[in-house]
């Protein structure tokens, strides 16, 4: 007799909602996000014929993407960007206003540290929350274009890109 998991009901991919104190707006309008893939390396023990692959001893970790739906006054691009261009001061040292911690600003509602943390809370098909995704110190490292066009038969919400790094492993934890 075959063995039955103990769950039998599917993950619903859109059963999730994004916790990032930092870009209220862009919580809001996400709308897919990419758990990141985790890859464990292979040591390779020589032979003198083929190479036995043997387990690595180092995890990597993709960077955390997620996709959103670009606002009308665009405070959710501009949440990402201006958090950008205040690492990168790409003119002036002056457009470094960031802290290094979060310990160093008391305001909640304007956290303007270098790094955040991230959750995505996954939820069951009954909407009830399930699992959750933290992901440590996070900073953006890339934010996609905003195309524009004319030319366009329907009114398709504009969809932006942003990749995000952030320190060591993510964790999953199943709320009770």
């Amino acid at each position: 007799m075959p063995l039955q998991p103990n769950e039998i009901n599917q993950l619903n991919a859109i059963a999730f909602h994004t916790n990032i104190q930092r870009l209220p707006n862009v919580n809001y309008f996400c709308q897919r996000i990419d758990i990141p893939s985790v890859n464990l390396g292979i040591a390779p023990q020589v032979t003198p014929f083929s190479d036995a692959p043997s387990e690595g001893d180092k995890l990597t970790f993709e960077q955390f993407t997620m996709t959103f739906i670009v606002s009308e006054d665009i405070s959710n691009y501009l949440e990402i960007y201006n958090w950008m261009v205040a690492i990168g001061f790409p003119d002036s040292h002056k457009q470094f206003t960031l802290k290094t911690s979060s310990l160093e600003n008391a305001s909640i509602r304007e956290p303007q540290t270098i790094r955040s943390d991230m959750s995505v809370i996954i939820t069951t098909n009954k909407s009830n929350p399930n699992f959750n995704i933290t992901f440590k110190d996070a900073f953006p490292v890339s934010l996609g274009n905003i195309s524009l066009d004319a030319a366009t038969a329907s009114l398709e919400p504009i969809l932006v890109d942003a990749t995000f790094e952030y320190v060591g492993s993510f964790s999953i934890e199943k709320f009770n």
